[in-house]
């Protein structure tokens, strides 16, 4: 199940940005721990007030993407619940309230790279991140009409 909202509970916003970090740290080895670790308070505090889709397994929360208008801010499943198409249903409802759709990915998160190419991305750009020193891919989604023209 997929929820779409902008508030939570403090106890769900303790999970979301539990997966967020643990997240992070797994699928970015590349980048220093230290660099998640200090910027964990400030994205808690953003997520608290971000707009997400979530992930529900009964009372768990398995999963969240989060956007900024048309911006994947990021997307993000608990390890325990990965390869269950949790990651592709996230980003489908994304898809089904949104014409177009970008996002950002590091060139070495291989895994999430071919996912999002597999979910009809394109990548459109590279850049450096300021923050990191990593080079990131910029990506696009937008939808087809029926004529196979895009929006």
């Amino acid at each position: 199940m997929v929820i779409h909202r902008t508030g939570m509970t403090g106890k769900e916003l303790d999970k979301i940005a539990e997966i967020w970090l643990t997240a992070n740290l797994e699928a970015h080895s590349f980048i220093n721990k230290d660099y998640w670790l200090s910027n964990y308070v400030a994205v808690k505090k953003q997520l608290g007030e971000a707009e997400l889709f979530i992930a529900t397994q009964g009372q768990t929360i398995t999963g969240f993407l989060g956007i900024s208008g048309t911006y994947i801010a990021g997307l993000f499943v608990d390890k325990r619940f990965r390869s269950r198409g949790i990651g592709r249903q996230l980003l489908d409802t994304a898809k089904r309230s949104r014409s177009k759709l970008s996002l950002s990915v590091y060139e070495k998160n291989k895994a999430a790279f071919h996912f999002y190419i597999h979910q009809g991305f394109i990548k459109t750009s590279t850049e450096i991140d300021g923050a990191t020193g990593e080079i990131v891919f910029n990506m696009e989604w937008q939808k087809a009409n029926h004529r196979g023209r895009f929006k």
